[in-house]
């Protein structure tokens, strides 16, 4: 045999060797890499039992031949200095994240920018911005701890714009609260420049501004700004939430599977006790006022359920952690039109400070309370309609302003001075 047909049949014997390695004995050396990668308990360590493993997996196939060790070697120190390199960029990064979520700069920066994200997702409206700046009371000392948001929910109905939905938002920076007032659509109120009507008829006739000042006229509640949606788009958000916990009677129940409170009869499939609504079940459960909610009945079971929807809306932003929240939060900011008055620098003012409270649950109240007030039945254009009426108006600002403000001195108390008992007027 020459040397040739040595070399050859050498050749071919090692192929046969490559060829004939059993699966199981790839597996092994896999296995028996992971344990040592496992009890590697630094990044040197590690480099170091990777390498030796692959270099003696090279030497026994290619026979002990010790040569082809140095690529290993160069591998092992590109490697190595690729690690290094992750390592410092990674550190920096979490330098960063650290700055932006543990300290109060960082949380401030990061708020600026998601404040300046979600305001620009707004309908602001500045239609009249300066005449509003200038027209908007200005607050007591003792008031400028609480800053009230107007929620408004309109249902546009045939070119209607009655606000069925009127609830103060106010937080408290003193107390740490958040709280929900639910002032009562059917309140028999004094409208400057008109006769006298229902709460919710106002923003129709004079729209937000002459809201602000009725509320602030009757009611003695300056407010910092509203939100406002419509029906259709309370069922967005809902939605995207994935909807909303509720607990109904059987009446209840039984009631929005027959009506057309819930306008999609599809899902007219509500049952007794608590489960999760979609939007056009939520939304159809928030208008009933003919079934009691088993304490309140008429317009203050329905502000009931306005009040309970929020808290479960609340509940279920809660439980979200932030990544979920954002990615639904900038779903609803681009799908749902809501439409504010609030500035971009209050806005962010008002979102770091709401966040910085750590509210676990929102305080709920409704104005006129139990035994405060009369049904009354007057001439609102051409028909007599069911009004209700504070017994008196003294108590009932006092009220509302302990629930908002905290104990205020007397005297504050006595600031706003308007009609002690509205007398019924026919409108035109």
């Amino acid at each position: 045999m020459d040397r040739e047909d040595y070399q050859n049949n050498r050749r071919r014997s090692t192929n046969q060797y490559r060829n004939g390695r059993s699966e199981r004995d790839w597996d092994q050396l896999y296995n028996d890499l992971g344990d040592e990668i496992a009890d590697a308990g630094d990044e040197a360590a590690f480099l170091d039992e990777v390498n030796r493993s692959l270099a003696q997996q090279v030497n026994t196939e290619l026979g002990g031949n010790t040569t082809s060790m140095r690529r290993p070697v160069k591998k092992k120190k590109r490697l190595k200095k690729g690690v290094k390199r992750f390592a410092i960029v990674f550190s920096v990064i979490m330098v960063l994240l650290g700055f932006l979520m543990f300290t109060s700069a960082g949380r401030s920066i990061v708020l600026k920018i998601a404040g300046n994200y979600i305001y620009n997702k707004l309908d602001y409206d500045d239609s009249n911005e300066d005449e509003q700046d200038a027209n908007k009371p200005e607050k007591p000392e003792n008031e400028k701890h609480v800053v009230n948001i107007l929620l408004l929910g309109v249902e546009e109905i045939e070119g209607a714009s009655n606000t069925d939905v009127i609830i103060v938002a106010s937080m408290n920076t003193v107390e740490k609260t958040l709280k929900l007032t639910s002032l009562m659509r059917d309140l028999y109120v004094e409208i400057p420049g008109y006769n006298n009507n229902k709460l919710n008829s106002v923003y129709a006739k004079g729209g937000i501004d002459l809201l602000y000042e009725v509320i602030d006229l009757n009611f003695g509640i300056k407010m910092d700004g509203y939100a406002l949606v419509n029906f259709g788009s309370f069922e967005d958000i809902v939605d995207i939430l994935g909807g909303v916990e509720v607990t109904l009677t059987s009446n209840e129940a039984y009631y929005l599977n027959h009506t057309n409170y819930i306008s999609d009869p599809a899902n007219r499939t509500v049952k007794e006790g608590t489960q999760t609504m979609n939007g056009n079940q939520a939304l159809g459960y928030v208008r009933v006022r003919y079934v009691s909610t088993s304490t309140e009945s008429n317009d203050f079971g329905r502000t009931q359920r306005q009040r309970a929807v929020l808290n479960a809306i609340f509940e279920k932003v809660k439980s979200k952690n932030i990544i979920q929240l954002g990615l639904q939060m900038n779903e609803i900011l681009s799908k749902v039109p809501i439409a504010t008055d609030i500035s971009q620098k209050d806005f962010n003012s008002y979102l770091e400070e709401a966040l910085s409270l750590r509210v676990g649950e929102l305080e709920n109240y409704r104005i006129p309370s139990d035994g405060n007030f009369k049904n009354e039945k007057v001439q609102i254009g051409s028909l007599k309609q069911a009004v209700l009426v504070p017994i008196d108006w003294d108590a009932t600002r006092l009220e509302i302003k302990e629930f908002i403000y905290g104990n205020l001195p007397e005297t504050d108390t006595a600031e706003t001075d308007t009609t002690e008992s509205l007398e019924p007027v026919v409108a035109e």
